[in-house]
């Protein structure tokens, strides 16, 4: 499994990242999870809490990739890799802030193991894959 170094790990959390899912047919799908952060060296979570196309796609298809990128540096990159779901379990409950739960009525955990990393570079290394 690939590590994140301390460069993806620091505009993951200073950029806005996007979620890309596809559904059953294979229609992409992508949305900004400003929720979205890293977990530890090989990990990123987001709380789900619309339960709409990325909840549906992942449940069809557990394979989702992340892209995150800094406009003004010209550099990005994207984490693809296994989704897995947790809803009203022990794994939701360690990582769901309890204020989530004034906005939303329900919401839910979703943690992406990190197979695999590219970058998204303005160079002609943009796709290169880092690991």
């Amino acid at each position: 499994m690939p590590i994140l170094s301390e460069e993806m790990k620091k505009m993951v959390g200073k950029q806005l990242p996007f979620l890309a899912t596809a559904d059953e047919n294979g229609v992409p799908k992508v949305g900004p999870k400003g929720s979205l952060h890293v977990l530890d060296d090989s990990h990123l979570l987001y709380f789900e809490h619309t339960f709409r196309h990325a909840y549906h796609n992942l449940r069809q298809n557990n394979y989702a990739a992340v892209a995150v990128a800094d406009r003004e540096a010209q550099k990005g990159f994207r984490f693809e890799g296994t989704a897995r779901i947790y809803e009203n379990d022990s794994v939701s409950k360690k990582y769901l802030p309890p204020k989530i739960f004034d906005r939303f009525p329900r919401a839910a955990v979703v943690i992406i193991d990190v197979e695999h990393i590219f970058k998204l570079d303005n160079t002609l290394e943009a796709g290169t894959q880092i690991s």
